[in-house]
């Protein structure tokens, strides 16, 4: 049931009678975007959010409070209540409930039933008192969808007694509890306390509360108390002098122009915090458990003793914070703390109304943004820091507030224009649209928007998301930093998003996933040759924002901890040694930059090798420990050393980078000389098929007008799969992979097959050329991409080459198969095939290319497609203007290795004096 939204101030009307407290038309306590009040009736309907609705008088011990309940849909798939309350808070409360359970395991749907149960001290179904007579009592009868019912729930010091009655005034429902049983000396231990509420809980439960009456009599008010936090005390500083102590965290530049934190004693600080430091793990969905709760409970006498050996070791290896998602117990006992909002989740999570939300919540990183044009978004963004920052607003230990985390600020599209196509593509009646229209009316814009309009648009949901979300906070805790809303990366959310952020924050936060040269001990945004180093690409967004920075997430998984590594973000390293190495350039990096005050590592604990979902796969090695608990020595060593000389490393330079190390490598030419040996090749060309031949069974058969170079790789008659290549290229800053889509020439040029591939779409189309010869005594062949033109009609700005592989078979993955599926492998081997046990057959590729960049096979985790990824990335790429050509002076170039048999020749892929000696079988 969808009614429209009208303002929280017209709510109910409740009766105030002689000893009454008056519940007043505005003094309603909820989730307003959960809640909508129906103007001028007493009429309240529940939208589809889990929320409990409390009225704001005083606690007391007589309550009262009677509705007519229509529940009207549910998601049926889980348990669900919706129902007449007495709330004393969130830990201790009564609820009267309609109850929908979830289906049963061979899909039966679940009962509907009612219920009187009690939460106290967290503890649920704890109505273990005396249960009374009551007329009729019981469950009578089921409920139904659709249908009012007629609800009433009465306290007393004595006893609780809740009536679910049908419109023909039937009973459905009675149940009373004593709270005074008869001839006891004292009450019995209950939830006798409260205030009246309505109740809804489970997906997208809605429905509606008609003619609420309400009363409270009794007062009992909670006395006055402000939360207890224990006082500020830590070693982790690093300079005493220079500014006052004011009791909380602040930010601050000194004379020479490095930021610092300042911690509550006015000490010099830089913030050193992990994520998602928890007692339970990582729980998977994919096999409904954590391994690392289970190895907690199996090797810790209780979770204290887990919090107590955590914070010692955190704190020995020089942390001195505790990231976003880490549990509350360890907060308060030696680490500062922050705490993260989520104000968006609740406008774009389940199926809940969609004109709350522009991009909804898709359960995966970068998905969401609200709809900060909503009429509702400032008492949204209200509401959250009123329950989330008002009671912590005299916390010492907390640093700040997050304010949400990698939200979608391109909606589905490009950084600059994304957002305003996302909005421009909602219904009309939508708040986003309306707004949306009204801003070009005002600029004058009548047909298509400009870029620049596109842009301006973006800023003013920017500039309405931050201006509105840092002054919730600063209204209800004006004590502690808002410290961003966690971009995700650098290049995503546009230099005015930024600039938004420093206008209203107190910190820049985002996520970095960098990219670093162990050998040479730099770092990059991206493996991509050309990228951006890291210190720059920091400062250019500090020049926009003007704000110091805290990296909130980073991390470098390697492949020897045993973990898939397929899935998440981050370069991935062949072992902890390496890892450790990448961690320390990188965070020394961090530490010489004088506008990073702090960074949070990602994360304590590994990932499930199965994966955390089906929505959210990720299955890395994140952790500073194993899902055994035990730590990884390389890498907390490291952090130990690194974290107590912070203070020098704070005033001194990045690492040195050193000259790239000699590497052996060959083009073409010389691996010509090295293997082919002689006139091995014949090829034959008829009509539009070419076939490459050599002596030892390999034919090669392609066709003109075909979408592969080879159609065919076959080794004595025996079918091993297809040949191709693909251009990858940059659209705006993000990349692009093509495969070559038709084959437009094939000639014999002497010694070797010269073939050329088109693909592409529209404007923007290339051409590969290709040179093939084969071996004249292995199954091999050389390939090599001598040219790539643009053959579009706008420039392309090539980033790499690739040869493609595809085997007919289905290819086992045994061994190593981390080195196959995860992505942005350092050091990953150069040569790699397809393997089949059953007969021993193999499709693979050997190179001692210097323009290599990644040399790894892998299927899907479902393994319904294959990823040969034989990378090639040239010094020379760069963008061509349409009509240009560019020759790869013999710089991509691989040997393809065939065999069909057990113990067939060409395994060796050395034989020729092609560098050490090694075999594709290694990696098998």
């Amino acid at each position: 049931m969808k009614a429209p939204f009208f303002p929280i101030a017209v709510a109910v009307a409740l009766c105030a009678t002689a000893g009454q407290v008056d519940v007043s038309t505005s003094a309603w306590d909820g989730n307003p975007l959960a809640w909508n009040f129906r103007e001028g009736e007493r009429v309240i309907n529940a939208v589809g959010m889990p929320d409990m609705l409390v009225a704001r008088c005083k606690r007391a011990e007589r309550v009262s409070i009677k509705a007519k309940l229509l529940p009207v849909e549910a998601a049926r798939t889980g348990w669900a209540t919706f129902g007449l309350a007495f709330f004393d808070d969130d830990r201790n409360f009564w609820h009267l409930a309609l109850v929908q359970s979830p289906p049963k395991a061979d899909g039966t749907p679940g009962r509907r039933f009612v219920e009187l149960c009690e939460m106290r001290e967290g503890k649920w179904l704890a109505q273990n008192h005396d249960r009374l007579p009551c007329a009729g009592g019981g469950q009578k009868k089921t409920w139904e969808y659709g249908v009012p019912y007629l609800a009433s729930l009465e306290v007393s010091p004595d006893g609780i007694r809740g009536e679910v009655r049908d419109a023909d005034d039937g009973e459905v429902f009675c149940a009373r509890y004593a709270f005074r049983p008869a001839g006891a000396s004292e009450a019995v231990k209950a939830v006798t306390r409260g205030r009246p509420a309505l109740h809804v809980k489970g997906e997208f439960f809605s429905g509606s509360f008609i003619s609420v009456e309400a009363a409270c009599s009794g007062p009992r008010p909670l006395p006055p108390s402000a939360p207890s936090f224990p006082p500020y005390a830590s070693d982790a500083f690093v300079a005493e002098e220079g500014f006052p102590a004011t009791g909380f965290f602040r930010m601050a530049q000194c004379a020479a122009g490095r930021w610092w934190a300042i911690d509550p004693l006015g000490r010099k600080t830089v913030l050193l915090g992990v994520d998602h430091v928890k007692y339970g793990g990582h729980w998977s969905l994919r096999t409904g458990r954590s391994r690392y709760l289970e190895n907690n409970r199996a090797h810790y006498r209780d979770r204290s003793d887990w919090e107590t050996n955590t914070l010692a070791r955190l704190k020995k290896w020089g942390f001195n914070m505790l990231g976003g998602g880490s549990d509350e117990s360890l907060a308060h006992r030696g680490l500062a703390h922050s705490l993260s909002l989520s104000m968006s989740n609740g406008m774009c999570l389940g199926r809940i109304p969609e004109e709350l939300y522009i991009c909804p919540n898709e359960h995966r990183p970068c998905s969401a943004f609200p709809n900060v044009f909503h009429p509702r978004f400032r008492e949204w963004c209200d509401y959250v820091a009123r329950r989330k920052c008002a009671p912590n607003k005299d916390d010492p230990w907390l640093v700040g507030y997050f304010i949400d985390n990698e939200l979608a600020w391109w909606g589905r599209g490009d950084s600059d224009t994304g957002l305003f196509d996302a909005v421009s593509r909602l219904p009309q009646r939508h708040p986003a649209r309306r707004t949306l229209s009204a801003f070009l009316k005002e600029r004058g814009v009548s047909g298509a928007a400009s870029r620049a309009d596109k842009l301006e648009f973006l800023r003013l949901a920017a500039d309405t998301y931050f201006s509105e979300a840092a002054g919730a906070i600063r209204r209800h805790d004006p004590n502690h930093l808002v410290l961003g809303a966690r971009f995700a990366g650098l290049g995503r959310s546009h230099p005015v998003v930024w600039e938004a952020a420093g206008r209203y924050c107190d910190a820049i936060t985002f996520n970095c996933y960098p990219w670093v040269d162990i050998d040479r001990n730099s770092v990059r945004l991206s493996r991509d040759a050309g990228s951006q180093d890291v210190a720059s690409a920091f400062a250019a967004k500090f020049a926009l924002a003007g704000k110091p920075m805290l990296v909130t997430e980073w991390s470098f998984p390697a492949l020897d901890s045993g973990l898939p590594c397929s899935y998440g973000a981050g370069q991935r390293f062949l072992s902890q040694a390496m890892r450790a190495k990448a961690s320390m350039v990188f965070a020394r990096t961090m530490l010489s930059l004088p506008f990073v005050v702090g960074y949070d590592y990602f994360m304590w604990v590994d990932q499930p090798p199965e994966g955390l979902s089906d929505a959210f796969p990720e299955d890395s090695n994140y952790g500073l420990v194993s899902e055994r608990d035990v730590p990884y020595r390389d890498l907390v060593s490291m952090f130990e050393r690194l974290h107590h000389n912070v203070a020098a490393l704070r005033l001194s330079p990045p690492p040195e980078i050193l000259p790239s190390p000699a590497k052996r490598h060959l083009k073409a030419d010389e691996a010509r000389r090295a293997f082919a040996g002689g006139d091995a090749s014949v090829c034959s060309c008829a009509a539009d098929r070419y076939v490459l031949r050599n002596g030892c069974g390999l034919e090669l058969e392609g066709r003109i007008g075909g979408r592969s170079v080879f159609d065919s790789v076959r080794l004595n008659g025996t079918e091993l799969g297809r040949f191709t290549g693909m251009l990858c290229d940059k659209v705006r800053g993000n990349p692009r992979w093509r495969n070559v889509a038709r084959v437009v020439s094939a000639e014999w040029k002497g010694k070797r097959l010269s073939v050329v591939g088109e693909g592409g779409e529209e404007r923007a189309r290339f051409s590969l050329e290709f040179s093939f010869e084969t071996a004249a005594d292995r199954p091999w062949f050389l390939c090599e991409i001598t040219k790539v033109s643009n053959t579009g009609e706008e420039p392309i700005e090539v980033s790499s080459l690739l040869f493609r592989q595809y085997a007919d078979y289905a290819a086992d993955k045994a061994g190593d198969i981390a080195l196959r599926t995860a992505p942005d492998v350092w050091g990953a081997p150069d040569a790699d095939a397809w393997f089949r046990k059953s007969d021993g057959a193999f499709f693979g590729g050997f190179t001692k290319s210097p323009a290599t960049s990644r040399f790894t096979y892998f299927t899907s985790v479902n393994g319904r497609s294959q990823h040969p990824d034989a990378i090639f990335a040239p010094d020379c790429m760069r963008t061509l203007a349409p009509g240009e050509t560019l020759d790869l002076g013999g710089a991509v170039w691989m040997v393809a290795i065939c065999g069909a048999e057990r113990g067939e020749g060409g395994l060796e892929v050395d034989g020729r004096g092609l560098g050490e000696s090694r075999q594709v079988s290694r990696w098998r």
